[in-house]
């Protein structure tokens, strides 16, 4: 609820998001295979690809599809399949292990499948992600060994590649370990209130990624607006001008009360309501967060709607004003 500290499993604590069922592992022979219905499943076939199409040369898109539904059929593509398709390499080795230490609940069993992850390849970013999650006591600690990790990847990675790639990162497979590290970072200053290093690191991730498959726009848009600093909310807010989730609509409506509009302000607000009406029965004492949330949401539900507070954590807490004008304006919000 409001003035609740942003704690998800963005941050902190817990080393994972939640969404979608759980994964299911599977044994055969004593070794380990990919969880069905895992979190990893497109990006381990999308890893496949790239291996399998490595060297190769096609006529056309035609034919690079033809190649590609070839091979899922006779399933080199299973998600699950432990071959061929790079499986032999070292880096794409290591890559599974990290997965499956990643999607793996006891931090003691992450840590092993991600020290063995590191031993076949030590520059797996993921690998090393986890295990400065599991090890690494002290935030300020976890904040320089996440730092130090950021920048050795970035050589590795070099400055050339950033410049093709930049506005297409996630796309590439092969920069989704980078930006699972920075959203690890960027959380993690935010649950150490350290919000204007945080925003640098959200908007490197946009600036990779415009598509923001990550949604670091919502962490972005509360701390602007946490801020106080409306010009950016409001261009964030006019770039992502379709989205019409919690987050935004409710964005859009605070945004508008910082920048003293109040009529455009109450309308915004009524269809912040319609776009998610938990916010205001939490807000109001109406309604209360299952004790099992793990930070899944459908839009317009109760998770979404908890999910929405705790992005405004930094509005809650920097801006004093907001909450009471809310609350002023709830008697004409019934039954919006």
């Amino acid at each position: 609820m409001p003035g609740t500290k942003k704690n998800t499993g963005k941050s902190g604590k817990k080393r994972r998001k939640s969404g979608g069922p759980e994964p299911q592992s599977a044994s055969r022979g004593g070794e380990r295979l990919a969880p069905r219905f895992s979190q990893f499943a497109a990006e381990r076939v999308n890893r496949k690809i790239m291996k399998l199409v490595e060297g190769e040369s096609f006529r056309d898109m035609d034919e690079l599809d033809r190649f590609i539904t070839r091979a899922m059929e006779e399933g080199t593509l299973d998600a699950a399949s432990s071959g061929p398709a790079g499986m032999d390499d070292p880096v794409e080795q290591a890559q599974e292990l990290a997965f499956q230490s990643m999607e793996e609940h006891d931090d003691r069993k992450a840590l092993a499948l991600a020290r063995r992850a590191l031993k076949l390849d030590p520059e797996c970013v993921d690998a090393r992600s986890v295990e400065i999650q599991v090890t690494v006591d002290d935030p300020l600690e976890r904040v320089k060994a996440c730092k130090a990790l950021l920048e050795r990847t970035r050589r590795a990675m070099g400055k050339q590649f950033f410049e093709e790639n930049k506005g297409q990162f996630w796309g590439v497979v092969t920069t989704r370990p980078y930006m699972r590290a920075l959203e690890y970072l960027a959380d993690l200053l935010v649950s150490q209130e350290r919000f204007v290093e945080a925003i640098t690191v959200y908007e490197e991730m946009i600036e990779l990624n415009p598509e923001d498959n990550q949604g670091a726009r919502d962490s972005l848009l509360g701390l602007y607006l946490g801020e106080g600093d409306v010009l950016r909310a409001r261009s964030l807010l006019n770039r992502y001008h379709e989205d019409d989730m919690a987050v935004f609509s409710w964005g859009r409506a605070i945004e508008r009360f910082l920048s003293g509009d109040l009529p455009e302000a109450r309308k915004a607000l009524k269809n912040a309501v319609k776009a998610n009406a938990f916010v205001l029965a939490i807000m109001s004492g109406i309604e209360e967060m299952p004790e099992d949330y793990e930070g899944g949401f459908s839009p317009g539900d109760i998770n979404e709607a908890w999910y929405c507070l705790m992005e405004f954590g930094p509005v809650w807490e920097k801006q004093p004003d907001v909450l009471p004008w809310i609350a002023s304006e709830m008697p004409g919000l019934i039954g919006v």
